[in-house]
């Protein structure tokens, strides 16, 4: 069953039965009231006849000059008096009974079923009356009874008072107020079903987005309209939508950016391994290679071996990065920097530079082997970027409650469009000079998982023929560097 439907339904069955009870309600108020109108017009009636029989009795007696009739003679002028009475459309017949119960005048209608109706136990003396149906069709009766008094007699007055044009009335108010009904129910099922479908519209229509959006749609957006529960049910959509295309446009860049990612890397190593195989050969193929060629080739092969170990040894440094969990203790920034100077020293003597260390003594929660290899490569870099005779600085202060750690060269520089891309792995600026100096793109991405897995910041700076400056910022350990860092390492 639809939504629709669950609302309309039951709304429309309680509407019914609500218009069915206040009209029953009110068909009986009125019915009730009419009939104790004609009840009490009945009853007048009966008093009447009462009265006028009583006045019989004290005339007949007047006349006889008796100070009270005998039994035969009450009950012969009771019988002259009421046969004397004429009858009409509305007193259809007159009965007399006498304190034995004898009937005295029996003139009621033919086919007028039951006697006279009792008086109540609690009111003997009051007059009642019941509705009778007679003998023909449509032919209904209000039969009225009361006691009487005829020279010490206690009798019975009954009367049969046609009321059928009466009971016709009722029964085609009766028809009325259910065609009323009826006529009221349809009219409000036809507005509360066009109330319904102007009120689930709107659900209507995310209904259709929804499917819109399953479909693959995922620019796909509801209008919004008022401040109700459907209109916050639109902006739930409308951002449950935005977030799954944005999730959609992630993993569609990632998986962009993991295929340029292998391609890259099958190049990348297709590169020295075409070197190695190709000078392998050569030192293979011919009976007598010349000295000279031979530690050629071999210098050859070492440099291209070395340049797969190196790019081995990053992929490998990334991908455990991406699954492993790293346990950070307090070090010293001072310390592993001097550990990494001394360690880069020859490398850079052999190109011709320097490097200016100026690191104060701040403590930071690290993986010390993971942080030398930040600097590492940071430094690395910078080393691959600047030409003979220039000097790279690293510098360490705290700021603000934070570790900011500078690496700088003076070398070629990075263009503004490209400091984004070099972030991403493989991605090399100059591709000839970066393979020349050995390197395969990977040490800034490498370097970024590291900064993250520290819970620290990255930023970089850069003018082209200038150099590069990459700002690291790291919180501060509460704990101890220094030598109890050293020791805990």
């Amino acid at each position: 069953m639809k939504l629709w439907q669950k609302i309309f339904l039951p709304t429309l069955a309680l509407l019914v039965l609500s218009t069915a009870l206040v009209s029953t309600l009110l068909l009986k108020a009125s019915t009730d009231a009419m009939w104790r109108r004609e009840g009490r017009r009945a009853v007048t009636q009966q008093q009447y006849l009462a009265g006028m029989l009583r006045a019989g009795v004290v005339s007949q007696r007047l006349q006889l000059g008796v100070v009270q009739l005998g039994a035969d003679e009450t009950k012969d002028t009771a019988r002259q008096v009421l046969g004397q009475q004429a009858l009409d459309s509305y007193l259809r017949g007159i009965v007399l009974l006498d304190e034995d119960g004898t009937a005295l005048h029996d003139g009621l209608p033919h086919g007028l079923a039951g006697g006279l109706p009792a008086a109540p136990a609690e009111e003997p003396g009051a007059a009642v009356y019941e509705l009778r149906p007679g003998g023909g069709e449509g032919e209904w009766y209000l039969v009225c009874a009361m006691p009487v008094t005829l020279e010490s007699r206690n009798c019975r007055l009954g009367a049969a008072y046609f009321v059928g044009d009466l009971q016709q009335t009722l029964a085609r108010q009766a028809m009325a107020t259910v065609a009323l009904c009826l006529g009221l129910s349809l009219a409000g099922a036809a507005g509360l079903l066009f109330l319904v479908g102007v009120l689930l519209r709107p659900l209507a229509a995310l209904d259709e987005s929804a499917r819109r959006i399953a479909g693959g749609n995922y620019g796909e957006r509801v209008a919004v309209r008022g401040r109700d529960e459907l209109a916050g049910l639109a902006r739930d959509m409308n951002e449950m939508a935005q977030a799954v295309q944005d999730r959609v446009e992630q993993l569609e860049q990632a998986a962009e950016e993991r295929k340029i990612f292998v391609a890259n890397l099958a190049h990348e190593m297709k590169t020295p391994l075409t070197s190695i195989l190709g000078f392998a050969d050569l030192l293979y193929l011919p009976r007598d290679v010349p000295e000279d060629t031979r530690v050629e080739y071999a210098g050859v092969i070492s440099d291209e071996a070395k340049r797969l170990r190196s790019l081995s040894a990053k992929l490998l440094e990334l991908a455990t990065l991406g699954s492993a969990a790293v346990l950070l203790s307090p070090a010293s920034v001072k310390e592993v920097a001097d550990e990494v100077s001394v360690s880069l020293g020859p490398v850079l003597a052999q190109g011709g530079l320097a490097l200016e260390c100026d690191c104060a003594d701040l403590a930071i929660d690290m993986d010390r082997e993971l942080f030398k290899s930040l600097l590492y490569n940071l430094l690395d870099n910078g080393r691959k970027a600047s030409p003979r005779g220039e000097t790279l600085r690293l510098a360490a202060r705290e700021e603000n409650g934070e570790a900011v750690v500078t690496v700088e060269d003076h070398g070629h520089g990075i263009p503004a469009e490209e400091l984004e891309k070099v972030l991403q792995p493989f991605y090399m600026v100059d591709k000839s000079r970066s393979r020349k100096a050995g390197g395969a793109g990977l040490g800034l991405a490498l370097c970024r998982e590291i900064v993250s897995v520290h819970r620290g910041t990255m930023e970089i700076q850069s003018r082209v023929g200038q150099g590069t400056a990459v700002t690291l910022r790291f919180p501060v350990s509460a704990g101890q560097g220094g030598g109890d860092a050293d020791a805990e390492g």
